[in-house]
């Protein structure tokens, strides 16, 4: 049984979680949006998604995608605000984070999942990577990170109440990847950024901590998948699998999001500026 599948004690009762890049139908932000949600929390679904129509076009979520994570919040008890915003961008973030402290209350759980990379998004050799999309994938994977822990911890300082931050990083924050060039210097910000905000926020009992995924089995890793046709199509993915990782296997997003849910509870009270690899041993550094 995962973290997120045993809280029936509801160890967020009472919490109010914000959880970023929550859309997609099988992805880790959606996981652990509904873990926060099973452990008690009301909870923010942030996300880019666009008209339906569009999301494809964008390789995004859709607006009914952030629709059904709220519908399925809702039944498990919970409330559920869904709000779409550009991480990266300054003022959207703050004024999602000012409706989600009017209408559900003060963040005091914040798993900054949105991030990414891929085709048009710096993906490739570094020297054939544009500058644009370079600067775009640090400004969604760090500077969205940054904005969102900002508005939020201000928020919990300001409030007088503690919290917990949890950053979603990458094993590719930890050790380089061919063509992950851009991706693998953000999310290695990702982590820097993460032990500073845990040194700074600290004394105001604030946590902060990251999680590293390894290679995790999400919507983008469907048949046909770009990662699939860079390995060489089902046979090259299997071996890669095979060769790369210990444990034999992809990660689920359910697993990454147990390992965000335990370090936004109480039972990770004395961890803080951490970076824990949730990779199936593919890196253990």
């Amino acid at each position: 049984m995962s973290f997120t599948q045993g809280l029936e004690q509801r160890p967020f009762a009472d919490q109010v979680a914000l959880v970023t890049g929550a859309a997609r139908p099988r992805g880790i932000g959606r996981a652990t949006a509904l873990g926060l949600a099973r452990g008690g929390a009301d909870v923010a679904c942030l996300d880019i998604a666009r008209p339906y129509e569009e999301a494809p076009l964008h390789g995004t979520a859709s607006h009914d995608d952030l629709d059904s994570l709220a519908a399925e919040i809702t039944a498990l008890g919970g409330r559920a605000l869904t709000v779409q915003a550009d991480v990266a961008d300054e003022a959207a973030v703050e004024a999602a984070v000012a409706r989600v402290s009017e209408e559900l209350g003060t963040v005091t759980l914040v798993a900054n999942v949105a991030g990414g990379s891929g085709p048009g998004f710096g993906l490739g050799p570094l020297l054939n990577v544009g500058v644009a999309e370079f600067r775009r994938v640090l400004d969604v994977n760090v500077v969205g990170t940054w904005l969102v822990a900002k508005a939020c911890a201000t928020r919990m300082v300001a409030g007088g109440v503690g919290g917990r931050i949890c950053n979603v990083s990458s094993q590719a924050g930890k050790r380089g990847f061919p063509f992950l060039g851009p991706y693998c210097a953000a999310k290695a910000g990702v982590i820097l950024m993460t032990q500073t905000m845990a040194l700074e926020l600290g004394p105001a009992g604030i946590a902060v901590n990251a999680v590293c995924p390894g290679t995790v089995d999400t919507d983008l890793m469907n048949k046909d998948s770009m990662f699939e046709n860079l390995m060489g199509g089902p046979e090259g993915l299997a071996a890669y699998i095979a060769r790369e990782i210990p444990l034999g296997r992809l990660q689920s997003a359910e697993e990454i999001a147990s390992a965000i849910c335990w370090l936004l509870s109480e039972s990770a009270a004395g961890v803080t500026g951490e970076a824990l690899n949730v990779s199936a041993g593919q890196t253990m550094v």
